[in-house]
């Protein structure tokens, strides 16, 4: 089945391709135009064959200027064969166009997101050829605006096509105006999950490309030349495009205050990825950063991996903004629990935990708790992990070396059972952790991961008497078997015990085997 539909495929490619061909080179073929626009209202899941075919046809047509129709004010209308022709192609190409953006919502995924690329690639023609005569700069807007509306839809998500839209945000003015006309859409009252989450997925990839930043905040302009390499819509014998970053720095403002007023915490799908932009795109572009507060605050209190993503924008707001946050260590040490590993962001949270602690005036106790509680995790951790925990731990043991005499050489049944210190106190206070050990690093020394094995090695010997901290180096398990694969041995053991002869366990080798010279 799947053969005759691909065999029915190539037919209907290649009688496209001949129309258009025909099309293109004599008039007299106009009506395979309107043939080919025809096959739209046909029932099917896969529109790329004609998506492909009218995307030729009027980037040809464009490039031609076969669609400028030349209109002088206060002088009537021409109404001869040639100017009703143009009228006739502005006609059908207008159809095709509303008809593509149509079509990013039905049909099969490949069909849709050809569909969202035929769109943008007609628009880039049009920016690049306009229907009417143009001396400078031009984009086409309306176009713009006509994609975004199909991409936030209320009831079909989106993800696929926003997803390979990316690709034309990386333009500089594509993020400018992208910017611009989803402020313009982004008011609803009461929007579905849906359009939200739709919306926040098209905002987090019109800030993909990082905005130009000063010291103060403000936008800067950058060199013509970098700019003109990365537009969408530019010609060299146009006017440059004024891109301006203190323009998309307004437009992200706004487009996130609307944003604001919806409820973004009701569904932990919607709130992880408010947050996600929030943390990671908005927050240094924010006119008011302290107005996330409240949100931040909330989510950080939610628990979970929702409290991972929260700590890196409160963590903004304290160190940039000067903003208290009352028991912040205390919330951060309760993060660090077993089921941090099961989730994808546990090596963001080593990496601001890092960030967090990184004072040299914290309290012995408060140190000497998360150096414990990291100790007592990376024993039940895989090994990936457990590498980046005691990476951590000797950071700690840098900054505070009064510490190092938690550093324990023995790991005795009679140590773990007199081991002061609570695990399951939440308060790092409380813990108990000052009159412990890190007996944990010690039997982690013998772990059969060689990775992990060495990294407790390098705290027990010259780790914790290093004088600078190193940054938290990711680890990966693939290149740690590789490094032992490449590794030679002298000698292989195949035995615990090293055997004497043939016959040197009670000739019991002997019993069952004779043995002929």
């Amino acid at each position: 089945m799947a053969a005759v539909q691909q065999n029915l495929s190539k037919m209907i490619s290649a009688q496209l391709r001949n129309k258009a061909n025909e099309f293109l080179n004599s008039r007299k073929h106009a009506n395979n135009l309107a043939d080919i626009l025809q096959m739209f209202e046909a029932e099917t899941d896969n529109y790329t064959p004609l998506l492909l075919t009218v995307e030729v046809i009027f980037t040809e047509l464009l490039k031609r200027g076969d669609l400028i129709e030349g209109i002088v004010p206060l002088k009537p209308a021409d109404r001869s064969p040639e100017a009703e022709y143009k009228r006739w192609l502005r006609a059908c190409y207008e159809s095709a166009h509303s008809r593509v953006v149509e079509c990013i919502k039905r049909g099969r995924t490949s069909s849709r997101l050809q569909a969202l690329v035929t769109a943008c690639k007609l628009m880039q023609a049009e920016g690049k050829h306009p229907l009417e005569e143009f001396t400078g700069y031009y984009f086409p807007s309306m176009r713009l605006k006509n994609i975004f509306s199909m991409l936030l839809d209320s009831e079909v998500s989106m993800s696929a096509p926003i997803a390979r839209f990316q690709e034309f945000t990386e333009y500089r003015d594509v993020q400018q105006y992208g910017l611009k006309v989803l402020s313009t859409l982004a008011y609803r009252k009461s929007p579905t999950s849906i359009y939200i989450q739709n919306y926040l997925e098209l905002l987090d990839k019109l800030l993909v490309c990082e905005i130009a930043m000063d010291n103060k905040g403000k936008g800067k302009e950058r060199d013509v030349e970098e700019k003109e390499e990365r537009l969408l819509c530019g010609t060299d014998d146009k006017a440059p495009f004024p891109y301006n970053p203190g323009v998309c720095r307004r437009y992200a403002n706004r487009c996130w205050g609307f944003a604001c007023q919806w409820p973004l915490c009701a569904a932990p799908r919607t709130h992880r990825r408010a947050l996600l932009l929030l943390v990671e795109r908005l927050m240094p572009l924010l006119a008011k950063p302290h107005l996330a507060t409240d949100m931040l605050c909330d989510s950080l209190d939610a628990g979970g991996p929702i409290s991972m993503l929260a700590l890196q924008g409160v963590l903004e707001l304290v160190r940039v903004h000067n903003i208290d946050y009352p028991d912040m260590y205390d919330r951060l040490y309760a993060m660090f629990e077993p089921e941090m590993f099961a989730t994808r962001y546990k090596k963001r949270l080593m990496h601001l935990a890092d960030i967090f602690l990184s004072s040299t005036h914290l309290p012995e106790s408060l140190v000497a708790a998360f150096a414990k509680r990291l100790s007592r995790l990376a024993l039940v951790a895989s090994a990936e992990d457990g590498v980046g925990l005691l990476q951590l731990v000797a950071n700690l043991l840098v900054r505070h070396p009064a510490l190092k005499r938690m550093i324990c050489y023995e790991d005795s049944p009679n140590i773990m059972s007199t081991d002061p210190y609570v695990m399951e106190e939440t308060c790092a206070g409380a813990s108990r952790a000052l009159g412990s050990s890190l007996w944990e690093v010690c039997a982690l020394r013998r772990h059969d991961v060689p990775a992990l094995s060495a990294a407790a090695a390098r705290l027990l010997d010259a780790g914790a008497a290093r004088a600078q901290p190193r940054p938290l180096a990711p680890h990966d398990l693939a290149t740690s078997f590789d490094a032992e694969l490449k590794k030679r041995f002298k000698t292989i053991e195949m035995n615990f015990v090293r055997p004497q002869g043939m016959t040197s366990s009670g000739d019991r080798v002997m019993q069952y085997w004779e043995l002929m010279a």
